[in-house]
């Protein structure tokens, strides 16, 4: 999802209008429509904090109760077929066909989250001048002039010559 700005638990997405050399913004998950613009990103987040503090005003005004974004509700249009094997397999589970969709939802997030990168770094046993298996990973940014990044979610294997 491209560039998103956040404020007050409401996100807008941005994209970039080369015809009128500005920023728009929309805010999204919410049924009322909120869009603003900005020549520049510092004016784009002004704009964007603005029109959801006048929203909110509004809202407060007109004696309305502001939307908020994901309820935890919304229409998914699946071919039949799809839609009768999964009430299928609710009923088989003797659960919902929106507990068994939110299971699936949930299933499809972890699987992501467990899909790890791994980095194979080669040192020269010549050169080698630390323990590289040794628990817990620290900086080593004092062996290298720029620094080394690693995430969480990546296995670093080192073999040396």
């Amino acid at each position: 999802m491209g560039s998103m700005l956040e404020y007050k638990g409401y996100h807008a997405s941005i994209e970039f209008d080369a015809d009128d050399n500005i920023f728009v913004g929309e805010v999204f998950g919410i049924t009322d429509s909120l869009n603003f613009h900005g020549s520049s990103v510092e004016e784009l987040k002004k704009m964007f904090e603005q029109s959801i503090e006048n929203y909110i005003a509004l809202c407060a005004k007109a004696g309305k109760k502001p939307d908020k974004e994901f309820k935890g509700t919304f229409n998914v249009r699946i071919p039949p077929e799809l839609h009768k094997k999964a009430a299928m397999a609710a009923a088989e589970q003797k659960i919902t066909l929106n507990q068994y969709v939110t299971k699936a939802i949930s299933r499809s997030f972890a699987e992501a989250d467990n899909n790890v990168k791994e980095t194979i770094v080669y040192i020269p046993y010549s050169t080698q001048k630390i323990d590289w298996n040794a628990e817990p990973v620290g900086d080593f940014s004092a062996y290298y002039n720029d620094g080394l990044l690693l995430t969480k979610k990546e296995k670093v294997s080192y073999v040396g010559s």
